[in-house]
């Protein structure tokens, strides 16, 4: 074999076959990196939705279940009279707004100061609020009704817009005859809530329980069941 032969090189089609295989294995590589990119993503913005939605649920339930509680010292005279903190009185589960679905608010009372009387620090709440397509869980500070004043935002609208909250509730004993402050009266409070968050957009606000077949957007749903046995005086 002549020299030339042996430093001859590539010809031009196997430059072509070459760079055509190695842009394949390139383009391999880079959709494997973008999905496992994208899934990370997807997966980051799921777990902060999840931790979003079971944080608020977690402050709505444990306010929810001090709903009647009184700080006073027993004593026989207090036998057979009214709470002024039961349900029948402070407990009110309504609609704030016509554009929201009923039962999207919850008022309720519990003894924060210790006086044994319903003062204005001592009603709660939690409602559902619509500010154009954004919606959010409000908590209720000071005021008496869920159209008023005194309430602030407890959920965060870059993580999730919230697609639902409601409260529905029961009389499980002595049952729907009874009265409070002749016995120990046990409510069952249903607490749904439900969020969404876009994994490919910063910007989650629009998005609407349709959008939830969308594989971009991620929707999740808690339910919870708070008994609640505060309001009969014992």
């Amino acid at each position: 074999m002549s020299v030339n032969a042996r430093n001859r090189g590539f010809t031009l089609i196997e430059l072509m076959v070459a760079l055509v295989l190695g842009l394949v294995v390139v383009g391999g590589v880079m959709a494997v990196f973008m999905n496992t990119y994208q899934a990370n993503a997807q997966n980051i913005k799921a777990v902060r939705l999840n931790e979003e939605l079971r944080a608020v649920m977690s402050l709505i339930t444990r306010d929810l279940r001090r709903a009647g509680a009184r700080d006073l010292a027993w004593q026989p005279s207090l036998l057979g009279t009214a709470n002024p903190f039961a349900n029948n009185t402070n407990w009110v589960l309504t609609r704030y707004d016509a554009t929201v679905p009923p039962n999207s608010c919850a008022l309720f009372a519990y003894d924060t100061d210790g006086n044994d009387a319903v003062d204005n620090v001592d009603r709660r709440g939690f409602r559902l609020r619509r500010d154009g397509s954004l919606q959010s869980v409000e908590m209720r500070r000071t005021g008496t009704a869920c159209n008023g004043g005194g309430w602030e935002k407890i959920t965060d609208e870059n993580t999730m817009n919230v697609l639902d909250l409601s409260f529905t509730t029961t009389l499980d004993w002595p049952g729907s005859g009874g009265a409070a402050g002749s016995g120990v009266e046990v409510r069952s409070v249903i607490v749904t809530l439900r969020g969404a968050t876009h994994t490919r957009s910063a910007n989650p606000a629009t998005l609407t329980a349709d959008d939830c077949t969308n594989i971009d957007v991620v929707c999740r749903q808690l339910v919870e069941k708070i008994r609640l046995r505060n309001d009969a005086v014992l």
